[in-house]
């Protein structure tokens, strides 16, 4: 087993992003015990074998990434190079692994690659919008799934390419490879409707239709945060600000040390006229600097909490009022 696992040491915080909030809890005993099969599997040759078993492993018990990267490793050692190169890229992704692993893994993956683009097969990206989709590709299945866009290797012939997002009508394309020119199937998924609002036939008495609908007031859709930008320019001022106001203070004291050691009075006269210059130039700076601070932090607080401002016209004057998330 030592010889599959290749130094595989990874994180149990890997499991916990593939496996998902919604996952069943692990099973160490069943994962432990598939695992062993897939052990004794790998040392008799078999390994495609093997790989199903570690599969089985890692679907009991998420939380042991390594049983997740084994999949990839015994799928390289039965040649089966397109799903090895798939599921090794994934593993390398999503685990904290140790870096000599890292290096080995990195290494067979180029080597897998190199293979691949001499052996009639087609570089085919996937790339799907929402990022966050998963993807599943029929004919590797249950190998070919992985989440949003991706560079897969594909054999010549036809496949299947399927997307799936929560809130999101699932869709699918069709991608033929017949050469060793990349190719790029992009899949968009639509928002799924929402259900339908209540109908209101309204009531009436006696012979007759009855009153038509009420009509309630539609409420105003929430206002959009305030964009970012001002903050950006204020924070930008307020920097700027701040610089010269550094360069004004060490100028004021370099010219204050030449004015000590003047050797004559216009000499001196003139280190004081720029002392007196930077220090009117600190003060200024100092002071937008101070004032871009405050308008920067208010305008990031607004920005990201979306605090809107109102005036509100009222008699003999007005009223101001602050709406947003606090």
């Amino acid at each position: 087993m030592r010889s599959l696992v290749l130094g595989c040491a990874a994180v149990a915080a890997f499991g916990a992003l593939v496996a998902g909030p919604g996952a069943a809890a692990a099973d160490p005993t069943t994962a432990d015990r598939a695992a062993a099969e897939a052990a004794a599997l790998a040392r008799d040759g078999k390994f495609a074998a093997a790989a199903g078993k570690f599969r089985e492993a890692w679907q009991a018990d998420k939380l042991r990434p390594e049983l997740f990267c084994n999949i990839g490793i015994s799928f390289y050692k039965a040649r089966d190079l397109v799903r090895a190169h798939l599921l090794l890229g994934q593993c390398l992704e999503q685990a904290a692994l140790d870096p000599k692993f890292v290096d080995a893994a990195r290494s067979a993956l180029a080597s897998v690659e190199g293979v691949l683009r001499s052996a009639g097969h087609t570089p085919v990206r996937i790339a799907v919008e929402p990022v966050a989709s998963a993807v599943a590709i029929t004919e590797l299945d249950p190998d070919g799934s992985f989440l949003g866009s991706r560079v897969v290797w594909l054999p010549f012939g036809r496949f299947h390419i399927a997307a799936h997002a929560e809130g999101y009508i699932d869709a699918a394309e069709e991608v033929t490879t017949a050469s060793q020119e990349p190719k790029t199937v992009t899949i968009t998924l639509h928002r799924a409707p929402g259900p339908p609002g209540p109908i209101d036939h309204g009531q009436g008495s006696g012979p007759g239709p009855g009153p038509g609908p009420i009509d309630q007031p539609v409420p105003e859709a929430p206002a959009s945060p305030p964009g970012r930008l001002p903050a950006y320019v204020a924070t930008g001022v307020t920097a700027v600000a701040l610089g010269v106001a550094v360069v004004a203070y060490v100028e004021a004291h370099s010219h204050a040390d030449l004015g000590a050691t003047a050797l004559d009075s216009d000499t001196l006269q003139a280190d004081r006229d720029a002392v007196s210059t930077w220090n009117t130039t600190m003060g200024v700076a100092g002071a937008f600097a101070i004032a871009g601070a405050a308008a920067s932090g208010y305008l990031w607080y607004r920005a990201l909490h979306g605090v809107q401002v109102e005036v509100h016209p009222a008699p003999g004057g007005g009223g101001v009022s602050l709406s947003g998330r606090f």
